[in-house]
């Protein structure tokens, strides 16, 4: 039996034994969860708490929340768009993005596709759609070639992969499917309609304006090259050599022009009166009508204008939404009437029936070429060319209705999070009080450590295990990238515990120095202390290390020589600066979790927290980037430790200082403290501050006049002079 018939024979099977086995498509909420019979969805995001359906659009939409807010939306591609694929059914597509329009998940959960039947494994697909989880749906997503997918490996799962774009809207790449061509741009167009459609509903993309076009109906002959020449005709010239590197650079892989001729003027000089007539007759009410030409080796046809139905070589892209044309849509075109056309190895007429298509917008004609590499015997190269098309002004009147714009997305963010702000507000403006009216709780030696406790383990709690958003040297990333890319604010409000965590750090340092956040407020940094505090007390006092004052100052600044080589890293390559980064173990303390990290990550997190059991705050003095940062801040410091003249002879409060952070003169190093205010406790302790006991005693003669009228001062309360690190607070 011939290979054809056979292959016909299995196909028929295939798609009947999947028309049989498949009940609905409908995604529903079954015992609270996602459900898509048979494929139960319910584990695509394990970390939700719970499922809702949306109330806020009107379209099949389940909310999936976490702590009470929304942080994802799932829906099935089937329940919004019906793009048929190679078998002229549509793959059914498992989406989830989130409140930013980052892709979570996409997956295709049932088709009809006979990828099967060409030596094309199941898996793939999902390698496939794996590539545009963790990006963006409003990014421009090109098909190229370089991956395993294009080699023909037709091995893999569906995994999360990091976009190469440095903004939401960039272009990206997406490696195509050798052998599959067809499906794979079914797919793509399958993702990104549906995922557009949703989030323009939920106004993560922005509603289009309303625009009323008065097209000029007044004709005039127009020759090919005067079409040419104001824009009215779009070209596209490919080199042989661009792919095959041998080749005479003049060869055209592909010569291709492009036009929208649903204009009169231009329609009827391109195709003459009688077929532009029943061209519009055929294109309907809302229809557009283009015609593509070319020369060249290749085709822009592609392989399945005869097979598939579908043309996989070129599509338009306007705005958000991607074009795909099928046979339904094509008439062969006998020839060009303009005078001075050239004649054409391909033509075409393509009818666009889509009422959201508008002619007097820009738009971009996209080819994809593919070519044999010759590495294997369906090994291929494809790259993606495009070019602009803007239909002249001069055919037409515009007029353009702007429609009401609601809240924006960052306007939504902000109210979806606006307890969480409240919280952590809350939080930071009373610890930044605490630092004010220290006075208070400084004079009590019991009342400054119960404090001290009482905000560390806020911290734990508060910032990591309920906000869980420590801040990091992620942050700092796209203020060092400002110089070349621009300051964008939108980009911070964006996330708006941490625009409010930087806004108050970046106060704090210049007050407070360092001492407020990484003494008081880091969430790593309590862990670390709260610890170190509890093995103190348990463990005999030998366990209690601390480096000779010679290594302590060498170990001290290798944090700075971390910070700026990874800042230096960041600017030629931010993905190896992330990765990078993974030196601060905040991300695996409080966002992924130790045991869901890669093993030698979990090891590194052990290690520390153990150095951290004897050593006062390891990390933190020797190792943290973003403390290096701070400490650097902490040049502007305004508000310094309150100091006596006899601090530079009495050396009491350098043998308790954990950080090291005073030396033998009594002066303060502002680099170092971590402002846990013992020190400036035992300032106003008149059981241990020598000044003070010689006051109490009446020996005035052993304390400087400069001591005794700020001891008087604060005694009477009439006067409150602010200390200086290392200097007289008088």
């Amino acid at each position: 039996m011939p290979l054809n018939i056979i292959s016909k024979l299995l196909l028929s099977a295939l798609l009947l034994f999947s028309s049989a086995n498949w009940a609905t498509n409908d995604l529903t909420l079954k015992d609270g969860k996602p459900f898509c019979q048979p494929y139960k969805c319910d584990q695509i995001l394990p970390e939700a708490d719970s499922f809702q359906q949306s109330k806020n659009i009107a379209l099949p939409v389940i909310e999936a929340l976490k702590g009470g807010k929304v942080f994802a939306y799932i829906f099935l591609s089937t329940d919004l768009v019906d793009i048929p694929g190679y078998s002229g059914k549509p793959l059914v597509t498992l989406i989830a993005i989130d409140p930013k329009g980052t892709i979570l998940h996409a997956e295709v959960i049932h088709h009809y596709e006979p990828i099967l039947l060409v030596g094309i494994p199941e898996s793939v697909l999902g390698v496939f759609m794996g590539q545009y989880i963790g990006k963006n749906i409003a990014d421009k997503f090109e098909i190229t070639s370089g991956g395993a997918l294009s080699k023909g490996v037709a091995h893999g799962k569906n995994t999360a992969q990091q976009s190469e774009t440095s903004e939401i809207g960039g272009n990206v790449p997406i490696d195509m499917i050798t052998g599959a061509t067809v499906t794979a741009q079914v797919m793509d167009q399958t993702l990104i309609t549906s995922g557009r459609k949703v989030a323009k509903a939920l106004g993560i993309l922005a509603a289009d304006d309303t625009r009323i076009v008065t097209w000029h109906a007044d004709y005039q002959t127009k020759t090919w090259d005067e079409l040419v020449a104001e824009g009215s005709i779009g070209h596209l010239f490919v080199p042989t050599a661009d792919l095959v590197p041998t080749a005479d650079k003049g060869e055209a892989w592909v010569n291709i022009y492009f036009a929208d001729v649903t204009q009169p003027i231009i329609g009827i000089n391109m195709l003459g009166e009688s077929t532009y007539n029943w061209a519009k007759e055929s294109a309907g009410e809302d229809g557009k009508i283009f015609i593509i030409v070319s020369n060249g080796k290749d085709s822009y046809k592609g392989s399945g204008f005869v097979r598939g139905g579908i043309f996989e070589r070129f599509y338009f892209q306007q705005g958000f939404n991607k074009y795909v044309f099928r046979d339904l849509s094509y008439e062969h075109l006998y020839g060009i009437k303009a005078e001075g056309a050239p004649d054409f190895k391909e033509s075409g007429i393509f009818f666009l029936r889509d009422k959201h298509f508008d002619s007097s917008n820009n738009w971009q004609f996209y080819y994809i070429a593919s070519h044999l590499t010759g590495e294997t015997a369906t090994s291929k190269i494809f790259k993606t060319y495009s070019a602009d098309y803007q239909l002249p002004g001069k055919y037409y009147d515009l007029k353009i209705i702007e429609k009401e714009q609601g809240p924006s997305l960052i306007e939504k963010i902000w109210k979806m999070k606006i307890g969480q702000v409240i919280l952590l507000t809350l939080f930071l403006a009373f610890t930044a009080l605490l630092f004010v009216r220290r006075d208070l709780i400084t004079t009590s030696a019991k009342r400054l450590e119960t404090v001290h406790i009482v905000i560390l383990s806020l911290s734990v709690i508060i910032i990591g295990l309920i906000l869980k958003s420590p801040p990091s040297m992620t942050h700092m990333y796209p203020l060092l990238r400002t110089f070349e890319d621009g300051f964008q604010l939108d980009l911070y409000l964006s996330d708006p515990i941490q625009f409010v965590f930087w806004c108050a750090i970046a106060l704090s340092l210049i007050w407070f120095g360092r001492g407020w956040f990484c003494g008081w407020i880091c969430p790593y940094g309590a862990l670390l202390e709260l610890t170190h505090r509890f093995s103190r007390r348990i463990l005999p006092k030998k366990y209690n290390y601390n480096f000779p004052p010679k290594v302590n100052d060498a170990l001290s600044k290798l944090r700075y020589v971390i910070f700026f080589a990874l800042v230096g890293i960041s600017l030629f390559s931010a993905e190896m600066a992330e990765r990078l980064t993974e030196v601060e173990p905040f991300k695996t303390t409080w966002l992924v979790g130790i045991f869901s990290r890669e093993w030698y990550l979990t090891l590194y997190w052990f290690a520390l927290f153990g150095i951290g059991i004897f050593i006062y705050r390891f990390f933190c003095r020797y190792l943290c980037p973003l403390g290096a940062l701070f400490s650097l801040a902490s040049y502007l410091q305004i508000d310094r430790i309150k100091r006596y003249d006899f601090c530079q002879s009495c050396n009491a409060c350098e043998v308790q200082c954990d950080t090291m952070a005073i030396n033998r003169k009594g002066e303060i190093d502002r680099y170092e403290c971590y402002s846990c205010f013992e020190c400036e406790q035992a300032y106003h302790d008149e059981k241990v501050c020598p000044p003070l006991v010689y006051l109490k005693k009446g020996k005035l003669d052993r304390i400087s006049k400069a001591d005794l009228q700020v001891i008087q001062a604060r005694t009477s309360r009439s006067k409150k002079t602010p200390g200086n690190c290392g200097e007289s607070s008088h």
